[in-house]
């Protein structure tokens, strides 16, 4: 049955979360009878919520997103193209949980911004871009000086704007990609790319180029809020759990409502699809909304907590353990992601098993695990983000002339891939929970890991991609 295939999926990506946060919680104090049980009935509730969304996402939302893509590809309107990728890439960013998490965060952190504001920036910027990695496809222009152009144009509006901004810009882009977004995303690239003559270079990059557009979009964003980076806020909530769960139900229900009605009018008018599929498509829609709902009540309510908390009273008790834990918990995360397992089939299948997904699985792994550990020295340090996001995507720049064109598509895809939903909610509250007891500047230090987990895929894909060219070179004198 497809619900128990994705709890196995669900599962296998939250319990070595779980069970770490669970021992590491009784060995520095986290945990009273009370706070375990409630962090082990939302771990439960995560598991339940999170099944059941991604369970309506492919009964419904990802039906509709490739029915869709399929219908704007028989009308062979570019301008219909790009108009329903601006729109359906604000109405599945605003509904997209992981991108609602970060927000959340952010702006119980600073003061200066407002989630809702953020939320709509952050869908604007998927929108346009989306539409602009549809351009990129028709046009022909290389998915290589594409990606160079906006990397340098993301670095260098950087230099210009505070830590936190920066920060929270680059996390913008990793945790844009989610569960929702991506069916539609990849569904009118498809169709882009049958206009376009279906080559196979042009099949990838669609989700690398639209997590770009959160990334300038935040940019942009903050160059009106000032030079500041506002005032920063000790998180804490005297909420009760009903009214927590009042809140998400709210929530949930304004940013579902345009993305169910889009769904709803399609299926109804657009695809006159036959009866039982159209039930189908609206049981999904329910089980969606039940999930998403369920999934960020679990989250508020302890989750996100239980990571703070521990995250504090490690970087009380010994700073450096937070290094040793973030390559650990790095190196679980992304192993756990199913997402990633996918990716790295489809590359192993895409270069005739010459790629092989225990190494890839391996190098992702280690990048990951990496990224994680560097947003701690940074938090220890105090080292500005730059220092690492420079670095990385000069590496990445530098090695985009050697990689095949469809790893280069791969490599950008990869990068929202590797931020799943326990990145958000686990390992930046327990970033941010050790950055307000170590770091000089909690606000700024409490963000930036979403954003160098989502780079350092990318380099990890790039360099197996110049290795598999240098290989098809010397076996067969053949390029991808």
């Amino acid at each position: 049955m497809e619900i128990i295939k994705k709890s196995k999926e669900v599962i296998l990506s939250v319990l070595p979360i779980v069970l770490i946060a669970t021992v590491l919680g009784f060995i520095f104090g986290a945990f009273d009878t009370v706070s375990f049980l409630l962090f082990i009935f939302s771990s439960l509730s995560l598991v339940i919520g999170l099944t059941f969304f991604l369970f309506g996402v492919d009964m419904a939302f990802l039906p509709v997103g490739n029915q869709l893509g399929a219908k704007l590809t028989e009308k062979k309107s570019v301008p219909l193209l790009l108009i329903s990728g601006l729109v359906l890439g604000v109405l599945v960013t605003i509904a997209e949980p992981d991108i609602r998490v970060l927000a959340g965060q952010v702006s119980k952190i600073n003061s200066s911004i407002d989630s809702t504001a953020f939320v709509m920036v952050v869908a604007l910027g998927v929108g346009i871009f989306m539409a602009i990695s549809y351009i990129r496809a028709l046009s022909g222009i290389s998915m290589k000086i594409f990606m160079a152009i906006f990397i340098f144009l993301m670095i260098a509006l950087s230099l210009f704007l505070p830590e936190f901004f920066t920060s929270i810009s680059f996390d913008a882009g990793g945790a844009t990609t989610g569960p929702l977004a991506v069916p539609f995303i990849l569904a009118l690239g498809v169709g882009v790319s049958s206009v376009h003559g279906n080559r196979e270079e042009d099949s990838f990059g669609f989700t690398g180029i639209a997590s770009i557009g959160p990334v300038l979009a935040v940019m942009i964003y903050s160059l009106f809020l000032g030079k500041g980076n506002g005032e920063v806020l000790v998180e804490t909530s005297s909420e009760s759990l009903f009214e927590i769960f009042i809140t998400v139900l709210k929530s949930v229900s304004s940013s579902l409502l345009p993305i169910a009605i889009l769904s709803l009018i399609s299926i109804f008018f657009i695809f006159k699809l036959p009866k039982i599929r159209t039930i189908k498509i609206i049981v999904g829609l329910f089980y969606s909304f039940f999930g998403i709902v369920l999934f960020l009540f679990a989250v508020e309510s302890a989750f996100m907590p239980v990571a703070r908390t521990l995250g504090g009273l490690i970087a009380s008790s010994n700073p450096a353990l937070l290094v040793v834990l973030g390559f650990i918990l790095g190196a679980v995360v992304v192993l756990a992601e199913p997402a990633i397992w996918v990716l790295t089939e489809e590359v192993e299948d895409k270069s005739q098993g010459k790629v092989k997904k225990s190494v890839m699985l391996t190098s992702m792994a280690l990048g990951v695990a990496t990224a994680v550990s560097l947003s701690m020295v940074r938090i220890i340090t105090g080292v500005h983000i730059l220092f690492f996001i420079v670095p990385i995507y000069s590496l990445i720049l530098i090695l985009l002339p050697f990689v095949p064109p469809l790893f280069a598509g791969i490599a950008f895809d990869s990068g929202g891939v590797a931020t799943g939903p326990m990145s958000s909610t686990f390992l930046l509250p327990l970033v941010s929970g050790a950055s307000f007891i170590v770091a000089q500047d909690p606000g700024s230090m409490a963000f930036g890991m979403i954003g160098l987990i989502a780079a350092m895929p990318i380099l990890a894909i790039e360099i197996m991609g110049v290795i598999f060219g240098i290989k098809i070179k010397k076996e067969k004198g053949e390029e991808i």
